[in-house]
């Protein structure tokens, strides 16, 4: 499949919040036309910028788009506006001020069309009218505070990660209701808050929390790097980071490290439990054995012996590694007018076709007078009713760990019937991790599905699972690459069982290039795509690390985009598709203006702490409490004149150098110095509640404990509670947007493992009660 949303007419008027979205939708196909104040976005003035002041940001995020400029101030500029809504499917917006134009009297005229809003908060909500620009959001989503160490400030990370992780959950909310208008020809308004996109991006933090709330169990959530799961080593030439959770990794690193005399009982060190308490004298063992080696010998060996070591690269090392080159990971091109650069190629491969970046970013007003075109992304006469968007679909789960899980339970949230097929000879192993066969984890990303398990490595088994497959839609994997091939279910073999069928695969580095049969998790891509160099301290230090899961739960996002779409293509234009999102594509494409600059000017990107060449005071501050801290992150001069006002006007606060963004930025060291000394009296509440009375960026670091009570999660239906059978009463991540239409989220505990095999058997595959048994009895199928 070429496009999937080849036809399908969007309008963008987002201005430095959600242009990502858009983009997505452009990359998979769509028309997308961005609408920008005749005095251009603001996001135009976004560093970094290029030699000839292009920001590298804007160029990122708008590229394949059209562009036209409109004064919102003037009633033609309205009637040019709705003009074009009137001709389009969806709209993206984020509550900037476009004249009369408005998501209420828009939603009166164009009943048919999608209106997707990014705000900071949602437009429902007691945070709903707060002042947040990344930096707080950041802070208040839960995703701030697991980076850095504890013996320094908490890290905001390089690029404006929240922010674009929402638009991602955008997108996804725009073609499930692009997909459910379908069916009905209904439009319908989704709000989505950047706050609940982003904390449900994080981790798996809010769920464990609740359980052990619940128990009344301490849990540790302060800042610790990697700590003991996902460490990184220092080597001859670099680090490298290293993650041993099975028996067999740990068993070949043993081997590899000479089979030490120290750690020879593996019964009890294959455990993983017992390598975590043991951490302090591991950790200096493998310290030791890494430091007279090479980093990419190091992992290029690891892995070879099937053990997950990625090198910790830096920018330009990103820009030229050999495996990310033979992927296409990167093209150059024009990416501004007069201006190339080497630029991430995009997030999505469909049919082994890289569908991404086409075109650079428009200039203001290019494409003034611009009409959509060409034929129209088909809506058949719609006469059903469909509750929930996905209702009617079927869909095979192979997903483990994170990605493939997360994937399809978003899948399942909006009304699929997801089966995750396993095993216990080979159980996903987010599973175990608590060691049961249910965890907080698990529960959180499988909650909503069904349990089949088979046995695919028998023949039986294997004609059991095609029988499955052309009763279905969508499969879904994230297993290493060429095992779904080893096991007849690669995507040619899924194509004989159904010639409509979508798959949808995400491999840690691809499933080609030099590198493709590489194994790892989420915390490993981080180091390989160059995030993990830049979200460090500006110190000579050694890298501070963090310990979110990123990109495992974007990128889980980015397969259900990829995924819906090719469904909304298979019923307009019918045909087979595989979707692939490489993980370490996700980390590079999330800080692709960093690595343009890089690019442009080599030698211009590198780790740089807290500090923003735009924002002054700006960074995480200590208050009164232990751990903690307040957000503030100033961006022009009269957010400065305001916070000077609200915290007195103190004699270093009205010095002449501070007045202008820029002479703040230059003094940025000494002004954070004053700004710490007058938090540090004050609680977090205090500081918070007076600063947002002021009209100044400030919210608090929220931890995954605090998020439990969150008033404004409550308000806008985020905290869903279950009783999760083998773990207990759990909360759980809800959706980050509500929406008119749309239903949902489904919500019930995450299967026994092969609970409802009888169920589905009978149910799908019309099996007898007799035929059942025997299957179960000779190990074919589990219950």
């Amino acid at each position: 499949m070429e496009q999937p949303l080849d036809g399908l007419r969007v309008v963008d008027t987002t201005n430095n919040r959600g242009e990502l979205c858009g983009r997505l939708l452009a990359d998979l196909g769509a028309s997308v036309v961005l609408v920008e104040p005749l005095g251009g976005s603001s996001l135009r003035n976004a560093a970094p910028f290029s030699s000839d002041g292009e920001s590298l940001g804007f160029l990122w995020r708008n590229a394949n788009k059209s562009g036209i400029s409109i004064d919102f101030e003037t009633e033609n500029g309205s009637d040019e506006l709705l003009s074009l809504l009137m001709e389009a499917d969806v709209w993206i917006e984020d509550g900037s001020d476009i004249g009369s134009v408005a998501s209420s009297n828009v939603r009166e005229a164009c009943p048919s069309l999608v209106i997707t809003s990014i705000t900071p908060f949602g437009y429902t909500g007691p945070y709903a009218e707060l002042i947040a620009n990344d930096d707080v959001l950041e802070a208040m989503s839960g995703m701030m505070f697991k980076a850095g160490i504890s013996e320094k400030d908490p890290l905001l990370p390089p690029t404006s990660m929240a922010t674009d992780v929402a638009s991602i959950s955008a997108a996804v909310a725009t073609v499930l209701a692009v997909y459910q208008k379908m069916k009905t020809g209904k439009g319908q308004h989704i709000d989505l808050s950047i706050m609940t996109a982003a904390g449900a991006t994080t981790d798996w933090s809010y769920s464990n929390a609740s359980v052990l709330k619940a128990a009344d169990r301490p849990y540790n959530e302060v800042r610790q790097g990697g700590g003991f799961m996902y460490p990184i080593f220092q080597c001859s030439d670099g680090w490298v980071r290293m993650v041993i959770l099975s028996p067999r990794q740990w068993e070949s690193l043993w081997d590899w490290m000479g089979k030490p005399e120290a750690f020879s009982d593996l019964e009890y060190w294959s455990q993983v439990g017992n390598r975590i308490m043991n951490a302090d004298v591991l950790n200096p063992a493998y310290s030791e054995f890494f430091s007279d080696k090479k980093m990419l010998e190091i992992c290029v060996e690891g892995q070879n012996r099937g053990i997950v070591v990625t090198p910790l690269l830096k920018p330009d090392e990103v820009l030229l590694d050999p495996h990310l080159t033979a992927r296409g990971t990167f093209i150059d091109t024009e990416v501004a007018q007069d201006v190339v650069g080497r630029i991430a190629s995009g997030f999505f491969e469909l049919d082994n076709v890289r569908h991404g970046f086409n075109h650079r970013a428009p200039q203001l007003g290019e494409h003034n007078g611009f009409s959509f075109n060409g034929d129209r992304l088909a809506f058949n006469s719609p006469d059903t009713e469909a509750p929930l968007p996905l209702s009617g679909i079927r869909v095979l789960d192979f997903g483990i760990g994170g990605v493939g899980v997360e994937t399809s339970r978003l899948l399942a949230e909006y009304g699929a019937d997801v089966i995750k097929v396993e095993t216990r000879t080979y159980p996903d192993f987010i599973r175990l991790v608590a060691l049961s066969e249910t965890s907080p984890s698990f529960a959180s990303s499988s909650r909503s599905k069904r349990s089949f398990g088979c046995n695919v490595k028998t023949e039986e088994g294997l004609q059991i699972i095609h029988q499955l497959v052309a009763e279905s839609d969508v499969i879904v994997e994230n297993s290493a690459t060429g095992v779904m091939e080893s096991l007849g279910l690669g995507y040619e073999n899924l194509q004989k069982c159904n010639p409509d069928i979508v798959m949808i695969s995400s491999q840690l580095v691809g499933s080609r290039g030099p590198n493709s049969h590489w194994t790892g998790y989420g915390p490993t891509t981080q180091t390989y795509g160059g995030l993990l160099h830049l979200w460090d301290y500006d110190d000579d230090d050694a890298p501070a690390t963090n310990g979110t899961i990123f990109p495992d739960h974007a990128a889980g996002r980015l397969c259900a985009l990829s995924g819906i779409s090719a469904l909304i293509g298979r019923d307009t234009r019918g045909g087979a598709t595989h979707t692939e999102v490489a993980q370490v594509e996700v980390v590079v494409n999330m800080i692709a203006e960093q690595l343009l600059k890089e690019s442009l000017t080599p030698g211009s990107t590198g780790p740089v702490g807290n500090r923003h060449e735009q924002r002054a005071p700006r960074g995480p501050f200590r208050c009164t409490g232990e751990e903690q801290w307040v957000v503030i992150s100033i961006e022009n001069d009269e957010q400065w004149d305001s916070f000077v006002n609200a915290v007195g006007s103190p004699d270093w606060a009205t010095d002449e150098q501070l007045a202008t963004i820029e002479g703040r930025v230059a003094n940025a060291e000494k002004l954070n110095e004053h700004v710490a000394k007058w938090v540090q009296q004050h609680s977090r509440s205090e500081v918070f509640d007076l600063l947002q009375s002021a009209g100044v960026p400030c919210g608090p670091m929220i931890i995954g404990m605090e998020m439990l009570e969150d008033p404004h999660l409550d308000a806008r239906g985020w905290t869903l509670e279950i009783d999760q059978p083998g773990v207990g009463y759990m909360k759980l991540e809800g959706p980050a947007w509500v929406s008119e239409r749309m239903g949902g989220p489904i919500t019930f505990p995450a299967p026994d493992l092969a609970g409802e095999t009888r169920e589905i058997a009978a149910e799908v595959l019309q099996m007898g009660d007799e035929s059942i048994d025997d299957l179960i009895s000779r190990g074919i199928l589990e219950e």
